[in-house]
């Protein structure tokens, strides 16, 4: 299971989404009266639909990784979850529209990675697939 390619690729998007609400995605200081984003930072725990996008992201990713032996739901569910990785920054931008000032963090660049680890594991398990038919045509 971890000596394939996809299966370190899934690691990293459930890494890079679990340090997401560790770290911020955008840093400044919050227009006053403004509900649904709390603090100086958004991060992830901010506010609800973060949160479950979030944890969807993170359960879909640690799902896929142990669907070794069934490939097409391992496929289907890494694209969900690359679905669900492109919501990311689309409500995490929607979200910094409430701040007066600020500015990206570097470590908002943790949901591209989460993109990248999905991309990454579709074309691995695409390559296992393709392997296994030429294998079963030559016996």
């Amino acid at each position: 299971m971890i000596q394939r390619k996809q299966t370190l690729w899934l690691l990293l998007s459930s890494i890079c989404s679990g340090l997401t609400f560790k770290f911020p995605f955008y840093v400044g200081t919050v227009a006053p009266g403004t509900q649904g984003v709390e603090g100086p930072e958004l991060t992830a725990t901010d506010n609800i639909y973060l949160i479950l996008l979030t944890v969807a992201v993170l359960g879909l990713a640690v799902v896929s990784i142990f669907l070794f032996k069934n490939r097409k739901k391992q496929v289907l569910l890494c694209y969900l979850g690359l679905l669900g990785a492109l919501g990311l920054p689309v409500v995490y931008y929607n979200y910094s529209q409430y701040f007066q000032q600020g500015a990206f963090a570097l470590t908002s660049l943790l949901t591209v990675l989460i993109i990248i680890g999905f991309i990454f594991a579709i074309q691995g398990i695409r390559r296992d697939e393709k392997l296994i038919r030429d294998l079963n045509r030559l016996r």
